[in-house]
Order: C-alpha cells, then structure tokens, then sequence
C-alpha cells in the first residue's frame, strides 16, 4: 500500500503487542473494505467505487503530509519511482476491485496471496536477481496450489474474474519489484497523496468520460464513504505497524486475510469452503511462507 512507510522497528523502537495488534487490526480492516466493495458492486460500476476510494483518503492523507513536512507536502525526490508506484499500484487495485465484482470474495482473497510468488518469479526477469532452486522449487509448488483453486465449473467463476483476481497480485508486484529496484527515497506521507490524488482524477475522468454509475440511494454512498475513509485508515495502520514490528514478523501476519475472507464470504455471501480452496490456500501460504525465511536467511548471510 502507499501508506506504508520505512521498517523503523529495525531501528530499536520495537513494540511487539502494539504493532502486531494494529497489523490485525489494519487485516481486518483491509477484509471489511473487501466486504463493503462486493456489497456495492452490483449497483455501482468498479470505476466509481475506486473513485471514492481514493478521493475520500485524501483529507487524511493530506493532513497528515503537511503535519509532517509542511511546505514540502508535495515534495519527491524520485519522480520515476513515484510513477512506476502510481501507475502499478493503480492497476492492482482495479484489478482487485474489478475481481470482486465478478467472483467470490475467498477465492479473490486467496489469489491475492500469489504476490509473494509473482515477485520471486519476476525478480530474475526485471532485476537480474538470482534466484535458487529452493525459492523456484516453492514458486513451482505454489502455483500449483493456484491451479487447485481454478475450477471452470464451480458456482461464481468466471475467466474475466480469473484474470483480474491473479492481474491484482501481479501488478502488485511489479509495484514492489520497482520500489526494490529504484529504492524508497521520498516520504510514504507524500507518496500516499501523490497516489491517492492521481487515483481520483484518473478514475474521476474515467467516470465522466464512461457515464458510470454513481450512487442513487443513501446506502450505496455510505458504503463508498466507508470505503475511502476506512482504507485511508489501513494505510495508516499498514504504516504504524512497520513501524513498530520487524517486517520479518509482519509478513505472515498477512496470511490471516485468508481466513478472515473465506468466513466473511461463508457469512455474508452464503460463499461455499471447498476441499480446493483449503487446500490451494494451503499450498500457496506455505510456499510463500518458505520464499519469506529462505529470502530472509540470504539477506542475513550477507550481512554476516
């Protein structure tokens, strides 16, 4: 996310029951907003409900940047970072957005776990990383656990669906690839407006240019009010968390989302739990999960 800020915990302002709750917090967060779009999506076209979105997290973020820096709200440093961030970043939402319109909210959340893999997988394509026959071995066995989870003839599947539900991870990769790539220079507050107000003009054109539907009752505009205040609040929560836990203990952490989403889905959506959906989710948590330590050890060789 672009509220997400430097790891500071590395720094020696560890404080492992507060950040690690917030991390939940910003879970469970990220999981009712999931809730709220798919509600939504019947009514309201995916454009306008990115609209709001990212509209409505200005206020917050806005206040936030020039609390921080002042007159230097806007300031960058490394505008091609900046844009490569936007422009990826933009893309993985939309797609996640678009996914949930189409298909059942678990699986979605499932596929979005793939972003682990999809980095691994396009680090050596785009970064000339190397990658060893442990972390390709996992990549492998993931993606296979992905393929349990496509089943064409299953109630709420649909290829477009498929598309965007495996787009999300993979633009969301490339988002993280080019961060790792160009480094993270310029302020998260700052990158968060800058992302934030380029998301609401573009999808602002979009839906005058398309003649999307906006919201015609009360409820729906509660819902996409809910949903740009409540993400302004996970990218904050996203950023304190890293703030406070090593990211080493926060990445896992991340997994809940799963079940989380398969109980939303069961509760609110009436969604069915398949033998395919445990075990693929199974699969895919593990695999990312060995990408995690294997890449964590390399990192600490290294430094040795």
């Amino acid at each position: 996310m672009s509220g997400a800020g430097g790891n500071a915990a590395e720094d020696g302002q560890v404080n492992l029951p507060v950040g690690v709750s917030v991390a939940i917090g910003e879970i469970a967060i990220m999981v009712a907003v999931s809730v709220l779009v798919k509600l939504v999506s019947a009514d309201i076209d995916t454009v306008t409900v990115l609209l709001f979105r990212y509209l409505l997290c200005l206020p917050l973020l806005v206040a936030t940047a020039i609390w921080q820096r002042g007159g230097e709200a806007l300031s960058v440093t490394a505008p091609k970072t900046l844009a490569i961030r936007i422009v990826t970043g933009l893309i993985s939402l939309a797609c996640f957005y678009a996914a949930l319109d189409l298909m059942a909210l678990s699986l979605v959340t499932v596929l979005f776990q793939t972003l682990t893999l999809f980095v691994t997988f396009l680090a050596p394509l785009l970064l000339g990383e190397r990658v060893g026959w442990r972390r390709w071995s996992a990549v492998i066995v993931g993606f296979g656990g992905t393929m349990l989870l496509l089943n064409p003839s299953a109630a709420g599947w649909t290829m477009a669906g498929l598309l965007f539900g495996l787009g999300s991870p993979f633009f969301g990769a490339m988002m993280m690839i080019s961060l790792r790539k160009l480094g993270r220079r310029d302020s998260p507050a700052t990158t968060a407006v800058w992302h934030n107000g380029c998301g609401a003009l573009i999808f602002a054109g979009i839906v005058v240019v398309t003649g999307a539907r906006l919201p015609s009752t009360g409820t729906d505009l509660a819902i996409l009010v809910a949903v740009g205040v409540l993400s302004s609040f996970q990218q904050f929560g996203l950023a304190l968390s890293h703030k406070l836990v090593p990211a080493s203990i926060l990445a896992p952490l991340h997994y809940l989302s799963i079940p989380m989403g398969i109980a939303a889905g069961i509760w609110l959506f009436g969604e069915v739990l398949t033998a395919e959906i445990i075990v693929g989710s199974a699969i895919i948590i593990a695999s990312s999960i060995f990408i995690l330590r294997r890449e964590r050890q390399i990192r600490a060789a290294a430094g040795s």
